[in-house]
């Protein structure tokens, strides 16, 4: 998929009105491996906009997972973090699950994302038992 740049904003801008054919594009564009100049970018952008967006379930499966895996293949750019913010968003306990596995990889740069995942973003049910657990009065 080869955009250009100008149209690459265009296509993000016009997210913000929410019709179905553009939600449907930018969910293309995020789930294609196209690199060229602001690609990572507009897909960080796209994301960040569809934070915003009441999305239709199969539409939310369909970038949670396209996101999951570039995290996995290890294939994302410097802005992924938006990205995995919308992954987030969409489906904590999804992405929490893949960030586990991923917390222990060989590739240091996808470690860093998984365990900024794990550090803010944890669903780890014995720290939120340890947090709802009332302090003991000492003797």
């Amino acid at each position: 998929m080869m955009i250009e740049k100008q149209d690459l904003h265009k296509l993000a801008d016009r997210l913000r009105n929410a019709d179905r054919d553009t939600i449907e594009s930018c969910i293309r564009f995020v789930e294609s491996d196209s690199e060229g100049i602001l690609h990572g970018r507009a897909r960080a952008m796209m994301c960040r906009r569809f934070k915003h967006i009441e999305l239709p379930k199969d539409d939310a499966d369909r970038l949670v997972v396209s996101i999951l895996r570039q995290f996995e293949d290890g294939r994302f750019a410097e802005q992924f973090r938006d990205l995995l913010r919308l992954a987030l968003k969409l489906d904590l306990d999804a992405t929490n699950d893949v960030a586990k596995r991923l917390a222990k990889d060989s590739r240091s740069y996808v470690r860093r994302q998984a365990e900024w995942i794990l550090k803010n973003h944890s669903t780890n049910e014995e720290a939120e038992s340890e947090m709802a657990t009332p302090l003991k009065p000492s003797d």
